[in-house]
């Protein structure tokens, strides 16, 4: 027993002495010296990148401390990762067994430089492309190697985007700053926990869960937090160019998200799962209007829906339900439906003030489209009272579909102006300059409030209650290809009205000498209308007790006029006629005066004179009519309510053949 208890310690001494041993040869070959000869080539081979390490600290038995590590870029100049402090704690036993036990892998201070070159690609990209691994790679992915770290930390961390690919004078760079990491019991091939959290600029991040099998596909199982993102704070940290298009509107709020990441890294799109996006009084300015939106957004299984989410103006709320499916493929499937009680639509409306056109104004710009939206939406609105261009409305409701880039309006109904108006269209996004079709009904509205809603300049000339069919179709948007393109037809009727004011009324009043026509009374204005090429082709006819006009030409979206009023004036206003003795020969059977006068010109110029192939048409019918009384009166002395004679038959067709009629 004794002899054993002193082979045993005599083992012991011996074992004991060879550490010692091992130890002071490792404290005189592993020195910072021959570190920095064997790492140094190593990782710059590797990274293809000069390597610059710092003060080194070596312990065979505990790690390897670096006070101050640099990364420099491909190209040189710059730093592509620089650290104040690298520690790595090992233990030394568990490598006699090929285990790598790490304790702690810790970096302070850390800065990294992510930069996107103009060619798009990224300062890393040759680090991240594929290459054959080595003999020891293969090994650890086999498993022959076993790898556990007890701990990771970074501390300080920061990191500096700078995307030279972008078309500015400068290159946006974009800073996240106060990063944290921190990782225990990582393994390649075991689910392990981790922490990582940052500032940018606004806002807070925070990402808390687990990641697994890294050493193959890296699978994530965590949860994404966004604190007080604050988006007036975080317009700074965006690039110039898109600053300056959000600054007239100038953001502001609060958003808070709350995500559940699941799933393969590799697959970023496929890794939200379920969460929240909460909206708190976010802000912007839209023609002069403040508006504001809040509420939730719930995502839930690739699908987004609304909570109480509320658009604000004032007074007036919107109450906004949405749902969107398919969130993360094509096409995404939307609906929707707003309601509200009161809500203005006028101030979104309204164009900015005109300024004197710039060459590029001046230039034809490209018709918009086609357009290839992936997604798929229906929805409706509801507005119990709202108000376009000062006309107020009630009742709208608005029913469409989005599908395949067709955009189609079911329903456009509502009241206004004394009436009601019926409109459904059909809108294709795929063509240049879109192609479109309406059908429009207007019943019983008062035409002044529409005519001085949508014409202003026109306010005060048109009276009475209004009806109107329209079918509209055609293709463009900028005038020359509206123009062409635009065709329709339809009928309208303004009943118990008056014209006043207008250059058509004013100009026949000041061609006929008659004060009479300055504010044009009548029963009914009816008609029929086709639009093509170019030009609105007209037939109506207005009755009144003391006037009848029967407007029937052209007016040329051009604003071209070419039309003939041929009007009748009762005996009581002929007689007032003042244009020499016209007035009282072109006369009917009834002794109404008849004017045919023909309107050439433009809508703010027109030109009015008597139409000679009319007159002429005119005066032999009268003169026709003359000769066939005077003959039946002095040759064959017919009696009035006497039946006609042959021989009067005869005459008449005589008479037709003089005068061609």
């Amino acid at each position: 027993m004794n002899k054993a208890l002193k082979i045993t310690g005599i083992v012991g001494a011996v074992i004991v002495a060879l550490l010692i041993g091992i130890f002071a040869l490792a404290k005189i070959i592993i020195t910072p010296e021959r570190v920095k000869k064997t790492v140094v080539p190593l990782v710059e081979k590797k990274l293809h990148r000069q390597v610059q390490l710092g003060e080194i600290k070596v312990s065979i038995f505990s790690g390897i401390v670096v006070k101050g590590l640099t990364i420099m870029e491909k190209e040189g100049g710059q730093a592509f990762v620089r650290a104040e402090l690298v520690k790595l704690s090992y233990q030394f036993w568990p490598l006699l067994s090929k285990r790598i036990v790490v304790d702690e892998i810790r970096l302070d201070s850390p800065r990294i430089r992510v930069v996107r070159l103009p060619d798009g690609s990224f300062n890393y990209s040759d680090i991240m492309a594929k290459k054959e691994p080595t003999p020891e790679e293969k090994a650890a992915a086999k498993g022959d190697i076993n790898l556990l770290v007890t701990k990771v930390a970074l501390s300080r961390g920061e990191l500096v985007f700078e995307d030279q690919a972008a078309k500015t004078d400068k290159p946006f760079i974009y800073a996240v700053s106060g990063i944290e990491v921190i990782a225990n019991n990582i393994a390649l091939d075991k689910s392990f926990p981790f922490n990582v959290k940052a500032k940018l600029p606004g806002a807070a991040l925070e990402l808390d869960g687990k990641l697994a099998n890294i050493a193959a596909k890296p699978v994530l199982d965590a949860e994404l937090r966004i604190t007080e993102a604050d988006v007036k704070k975080m317009m700074t940290g965006l690039p110039p160019a898109l600053v300056a298009k959000a600054k007239p509107y100038d953001p502001a709020g609060k958003v808070n998200v709350k995500l559940t990441l699941a799933g393969a890294v590799a697959t970023l799109k496929d890794l939200p799962k379920e969460g929240e996006i909460r909206l708190d009084n976010l802000q912007v300015t839209v023609s002069g209007a403040r508006l504001a939106l809040a509420g939730k957004l719930a995502l839930k299984g690739g699908a987004l829906s609304s909570q109480d989410l509320v658009l604000s103006s004032g007074e007036n709320k919107l109450q906004i339900a949405l749902n969107i499916s398919n969130l993360f493929s094509k096409p995404i499937v939307v609906t929707s439906s707003v309601k509200a009680e009161r809500f203005d639509l006028d101030p979104f409306l309204k164009k900015g003030a005109k300024t004197a056109p710039s060459a590029a104004d001046s230039a034809v710009k490209p018709e918009p489209g086609p357009l290839k939206i992936p997604v798929r939406a229906t929805g409706t609105v509801q507005l119990g009272q709202t108000s376009y261009k000062g006309l107020p409305v009630t009742q709208l409701l608005l029913k469409y579909r989005l599908i395949d880039n067709i955009l189609t309006i079911d329903q456009l109904t509502g009241s206004l102006a004394g009436g009601s108006f019926a409109d459904t269209a059909r809108i294709d996004l795929t063509q240049t300059g879109f192609a479109y079709s309406t059908r429009l009904k207007v019943q019983g509205v008062q035409a002044n409030q529409v005519v001085s809603a949508f014409a202003p300049k026109a306010a005060g000339t048109v009276f009475g209650t209004m009806a109107l069919n329209a079918e509209l179709n055609g293709r463009g948007t900028q005038p020359a290809l509206l123009k062409k393109n635009l065709t329709g037809k339809g009928d309208f009727t303004i009943s118990e009205g008056r014209l006043t004011g207008s250059g058509l009324v004013q100009g026949l009043a000041r061609f006929v000498n008659l004060d009479q026509l300055r504010d044009l009374r009548f029963n009914r204005f009816a008609g029929t209308f086709q639009i093509q090429n170019g030009k609105i082709i007209l037939d109506s006819d207005v009755s009144g007790k003391d006037i009848q006009i029967t407007p029937k030409g052209t007016a040329g979206l051009d604003k071209s006029l070419n039309i003939s009023l041929v009007t009748r004036l009762s005996p009581e206003l002929s007689g007032k006629v003042t244009r020499g003795d016209i007035g009282k020969l072109l006369t009917d059977e009834k002794g109404w005066g008849v004017l045919p006068v023909k309107v050439e010109g433009t809508t703010s110029s027109p030109k009015f004179r008597l139409d000679p192939s009319a007159v002429k048409e005119q005066m032999k019918t009268k003169a026709r009519e003359k000769l066939q009384q005077t003959i039946e009166e002095k040759f064959l002395k017919k009696k009035q309510g006497e039946p006609k004679r042959p021989e009067q038959d005869l005459i008449e067709r005589g008479l037709k053949g003089i005068f061609g009629k």
